[in-house]
């Protein structure tokens, strides 16, 4: 009975002692994305990368399909609003 309690104990005291060790090998981790503005998140998502190059050429595609097939020219204002905008935008206040 004593062997039982303690295993017991033993048991209780690792499901309450392994989670704060996992917890603390987290806390001594190195900051890979420190220098993540730098470079990489600017050359990827700029206001002058090639990402918003394709996403103004495919979303002024899409816009020319659905002004054929709905016959409204307004569709283009869309293309202001979801591309040019938020281009504007990224290069203005964050890059």
């Amino acid at each position: 009975m004593k062997i039982i309690k303690k295993c017991a104990k033993a048991i209780q005291y690792g499901v309450t002692v392994l989670p704060l060790v996992m917890l603390t090998k987290s806390a001594f981790a190195t900051d890979l994305l420190g220098r993540a503005l730098e470079g990489d998140i600017a050359d990827s998502l700029g206001g002058s990368s090639k990402f918003w190059k394709v996403f103004i050429l495919v979303d002024i595609m899409l816009a020319t399909a659905m002004a054929v097939k709905s016959k409204n020219p307004m569709v283009f204002l869309g293309v202001a609003s979801v591309a040019f905008i938020p281009a504007f935008l990224l290069k203005t206040f964050v890059f």
